[in-house]
């Protein structure tokens, strides 16, 4: 099959390293939590928060369900500075490798589920609209993935049909969801490159770069063919 003519990536873990998880201890200690039970608030609330639920009544819900018998919330800034920081430590190779796409005559697009704050913060450090051919926030846009009308509304902005993407993520329901709507796709799960489109990469690595360099090069063009299809299933 031809090379794609679209890349559409995730923002967190892809276009950024992955997060650094180490601040939320020191943040359910000053709230007088225990440190599993505020990362389990955290993740619990957070596709609400991608949506439409503001940064207070977020934090205080995290705060809530973390310390049940603590006082509310009154000021969650510091939170949010700390949130804000953890997503925002970029992979500055898969940018360059997104603008070589874009450069070479393909269309990209910035697809993420993320709350405004975060997406305040890298619009102040980068110029989204001029990298991206398309550009899709959650928190914009009232939907989420991995929903196929975020996916429709992406492809639509794009100008490209399904077929003709491919998707790039780290978290197994939105690569299942982007493939239930036709996308081609590539999984990255912090180890080990998984696709439909892709062999297995012969030794695993955390570094998502590794993984376009030896998987996603021949997908973009940037390599020996490789044949593409959509991605039936995923292991969870």
């Amino acid at each position: 099959m031809p090379r794609p003519a679209g890349l559409v990536l995730d923002y967190g873990n892809v276009l950024t390293h992955r997060q650094d998880e180490a601040w939320m201890a020191d943040a359910a200690r000053r709230l007088g939590a225990d440190p599993a039970a505020f990362r389990d608030a955290y993740w619990r609330h957070r596709h609400a928060y991608d949506a439409d639920l503001s940064a207070l009544a977020y934090w205080r819900r995290v705060a809530a369900d973390a310390r049940p018998d603590g006082p509310a919330l009154d000021d969650p800034a510091w939170l949010i500075a700390a949130d804000v920081a953890s997503w925002t430590v970029y992979h500055e190779a898969v940018w360059a490798l997104t603008a070589r796409f874009r450069a070479a005559g393909g269309r990209t697009a910035f697809l993420s589920n993320s709350g405004p704050e975060v997406m305040a913060r890298v619009r102040a450090d980068r110029a989204l609209e001029a990298s991206f051919d398309a550009v899709v926030i959650s928190c914009e846009v009232g939907l989420t993935k991995p929903g196929p009308p975020i996916f429709r509304l992406c492809l639509e902005r794009l100008g490209l049909s399904a077929g003709a993407v491919l998707f790039v993520d780290d978290r197994a329901d939105n690569i299942e969801g982007a493939a239930r709507v036709g996308l081609r796709t590539l999984h990255f799960d912090g180890r080990e490159p998984s696709s439909s489109s892709a062999r297995r990469s012969p030794s695993p690595t955390p570094e998502v770069i590794h993984a376009v360099a030896r998987v996603g090069n021949p997908l973009l063009g940037m390599g020996g063919p490789l044949q593409t299809q959509p991605l039936r299933t995923m292991r969870k």
